[in-house]
């Protein structure tokens, strides 16, 4: 249960109210968009390469 939201600007007058039905319905979309993969639009920026590692046994040594 949500209940009403009053906004006030600086005078102390109300600027918005939010009631709360509209926040009970917000609330309960947004939760159940959580379980839904994300998309992402446009992110600018570049991948990160993985760090290539090269384990090549020919030049590891032994001393056994």
């Amino acid at each position: 249960m949500f209940h009403e939201v009053k906004i006030f600007d600086k005078t102390g007058k109300v600027k918005k109210v939010f009631p709360s039905k509209k926040l009970s319905k917000e609330y309960w979309n947004t939760f159940f968009e959580m379980g839904k993969p994300t998309k992402n639009k446009g992110k600018k920026g570049s991948k990160k390469e993985p760090k290539v590692v090269d384990y090549d046994d020919e030049n590891l040594s032994s001393d056994v």
